[in-house]
């Protein structure tokens, strides 16, 4: 890598810290400017509708930004999908602080935030598509997609099932404490909000952030003699199943999920993964198409399950030695 490739990765490393620290004093540097509460919602035709405290507007933007940023030093301290991972704090970095930015113009120096400025869909429309594209930019010079990087751990394993024996393995794994916590706070917050009937941008925000959170708090699956099945969340949804059909081997491997791009349903080139938890967990070699990897309790005796189905229906392919 050359001095302007480390200059550039550098930039683009360290500046959305900065971001998320303008984005919180921005609105303080010119609270003398601005109404309290100000206007943080409008409706279609442009108009303010909705309303909230000056500390809303910061504290909303700016820890979106510094949460996203401090994965991101995480993923390229530990040399893992870095691409992925600045894509998103850019992506949110313009997003927000565009939003911020509008939000500011529209209400300074007015003296109520009825009195605000139009911030109309068409420039909401036009911040995503820009937000949108520079991460993109991003992701591509980060070096863009990147393969499974799941090691397997050790051979394929075995169950035992002898020829004639039929068996079903079912499993479960859940989430972190802390994230299932995250979890839970987010949802009472988004309820507190509906019933005290908060403003509009804040309930969704909440409601917004607690659904992807309660779909992946836990993860169970099922092998049975023709398909691994996936459900997730407390809702059981979405579930998929792969046909064994198409795979043509099953492996124990250490999932990182930071090195797939987080958590929940992720694609990277090569795999497709369910992740709930970093720790143990099982890929589907599928020699057409991406792999699957699924963090799981009992990983071995999954795996195992599996490739005695392939070996006693003959299509079970080893590994190819290094």
């Amino acid at each position: 890598m050359n001095d302007r490739a480390v200059a550039s990765t550098k930039l683009l490393l360290w500046l959305p810290g900065v971001i998320a620290v303008v984005l919180l004093a921005a609105p303080f540097a010119l609270r003398d400017r601005l109404p309290d509460p100000l206007a943080i919602h409008w409706d279609l035709s442009g108009a303010p509708n909705g309303f909230g405290p000056l500390i809303v507007i910061a504290l909303v933007s700016s820890v979106a930004v510094a949460i996203a940023w401090v994965v991101f030093l995480r993923t390229n301290r530990v040399g893992m999908l870095q691409s992925h991972a600045g894509a998103m704090v850019w992506f949110l970095a313009i997003l927000m602080g565009g939003m911020e930015a509008f939000t500011i113009a529209a209400n300074l120096d007015r003296a109520t935030w009825q009195d605000a400025g139009n911030f109309g869909p068409g420039r909401a429309a036009v911040l995503v598509v820009l937000a949108g594209l520079i991460g993109f930019g991003v992701w591509r010079v980060l070096g863009g997609n990147m393969s499974d990087p799941g090691v397997a751990i050790g051979p394929a394993p075995s169950a035992g099932i002898e020829l004639g024996e039929h068996a079903v393995w079912v499993g479960k794994t859940a989430a972190a404490k802390g994230f299932v916590g995250i979890a839970l706070v987010v949802t009472v917050g988004a309820a507190v909000a509906a019933v005290l009937r908060l403003t509009p941008v804040v309930t969704l925000s909440l409601v917004v952030t607690a659904l992807p959170l309660l779909l992946f708090v836990s993860l169970r699956a099922r092998v049975s003699s023709t398909a691994v099945t996936v459900w997730m969340g407390i809702f059981g949804v979405p579930r998929v199943s792969y046909p064994l059909a198409r795979i043509v081997r099953a492996e124990v491997i250490d999932v990182r999920p930071l090195a797939y791009g987080g958590w929940g349903f992720r694609i990277i080139k090569g795999a497709r993964a369910w992740i709930v938890r970093g720790g143990e967990g099982i890929r589907l070699v599928r020699p057409e198409t991406s792999d699957i990897v699924i963090t799981v309790d009992g990983a071995a005796g999954a795996a195992g399950l599996i490739n005695d189905i392939l070996m006693r229906e003959g299509r079970f392919v080893a590994a190819e030695s290094s």
